[in-house]
């Protein structure tokens, strides 16, 4: 009797450690995992001009109105800068959106994603221009600058960008909240 309780301990005990091992390979060295959705700066809700947009790989549509061809996309432009914000050091990461409403501009804003136990949440976006050409994301000592290309006040949007600007970016940690200073 003792022996085939053992004999059925150990079988269950094989079978167990098997699904186990089999489960940790399925979801970590093969695309099976993810199907579980990431939660990283390119997958999560960001609210631009008042619309809320929930990011899947980067990326984001919606119709401009039921049935209509023309989508008011939202997008990630290069990749997220991770570092350290505002005056408490909070984890989080910049990001450089892109919006094409459907009409001719595309609009760039700055925003960050901020570091919130395992997941990120989006600060307020600061518009940075229409038509711009983006250059670089950097972080100095708690500050976000965006660097980018932009027209002289009154030339055409078909002249391309030349203007060197900046945009010095600062975190709230109260508020959750960025504001600008541009140079």
């Amino acid at each position: 009797m003792k022996k085939t309780i053992r004999i059925v301990f150990y079988c269950i005990l094989v079978t167990v450690i098997s699904i186990i091992i089999a489960g940790i390979y399925r979801f970590n060295f093969t695309d099976a995992g993810d199907i579980l959705m990431k939660n990283d700066p390119k997958n999560i809700a960001y609210i631009i001009d008042s619309e809320l947009f929930v990011l899947k790989e980067g990326k984001a549509s919606k119709e401009i109105t039921p049935e209509s061809a023309t989508k008011n996309t939202l997008s990630l432009f290069g990749e997220p800068v991770y570092g350290i914000f505002g005056e408490k050091g909070v984890p989080g990461a910049a990001v450089l959106l892109v919006n094409n409403n459907g009409g001719s501009g595309t609009f760039y804003y700055a925003v960050l994603a901020i570091a919130s136990g395992t997941s990120y949440i989006s600060t307020n976006a600061i518009f940075l221009g229409d038509r711009i050409a983006p250059q670089t994301i950097l972080l100095q000592q708690g500050v976000t600058i965006y660097n980018y290309a932009d027209r002289n006040e009154g030339e055409s949007m078909v002249v391309n960008s030349s203007i060197g600007k900046s945009a010095y970016i600062y975190y709230n940690e109260q508020t959750n909240t960025i504001k600008d200073s541009f140079k």
